[in-house]
């Protein structure tokens, strides 16, 4: 499953689901101090638009970020433990539902971590694919057809990740 994004910030754009329907947005006003960003779920009922909340990250400029996510809201520095090294960063590794997710920074891959060789979504910036004369690709997340039931955990990783990355 292919989830195109519109814009160059996971945390302030729309994704797309193949056919084109917007299925999450999120949303990060610009400000000095104390950005959140929001996450929605946007549903077709009855061929009415309906979005949910889905998360919320609140920004710190000196502390950790607070994820607000499933009713809890917790520090994401203990809800994304760090692990190994890497040219980006450390990875990070997070729990859901009996299995530990790992975001290796910097490729853009979400594996299950204790069987690295099991890829469970990844990310394709905008770029040129193809050859020389091909147009840029949209930026796309894709989940492999194992994971889909985890698509809301994923959004919610990806974003982050990818906030990180860009601060770093």
């Amino acid at each position: 499953m292919r989830i195109y994004i519109s814009g160059k910030e996971a945390w302030n754009s729309t994704f797309c689901a193949e056919n084109g329907d917007v299925i999450y947005e999120t949303l990060s006003p610009r400000k000095i101090f104390g950005r959140t960003t929001t996450i929605n779920r946007i549903e077709d009922r009855n061929g009415h638009e309906m979005s949910s909340n889905l998360a919320q990250f609140a920004w710190k400029t000196f502390r950790s970020a607070r994820l607000q996510f499933r009713n809890k809201e917790v520090r994401t520095r203990s809800f994304f433990k760090k692990k190994g090294w890497g040219m980006h960063g450390r990875d990070r590794v997070f729990e859901l539902d009996g299995y530990q997710f790992r975001w290796k920074l910097g490729s853009g891959e979400l594996r299950l971590n204790n069987r690295p060789h099991m890829l469970v979504a990844r990310y394709y910036p905008e770029g040129k694919r193809g050859s020389l004369t091909s147009k840029a690709s949209k930026p796309f997340l894709e989940i492999m057809s194992g994971w889909k039931n985890f698509t809301d955990d994923i959004i919610v990783s990806f974003v982050y990740i990818e906030k990180l990355v860009e601060d770093e």
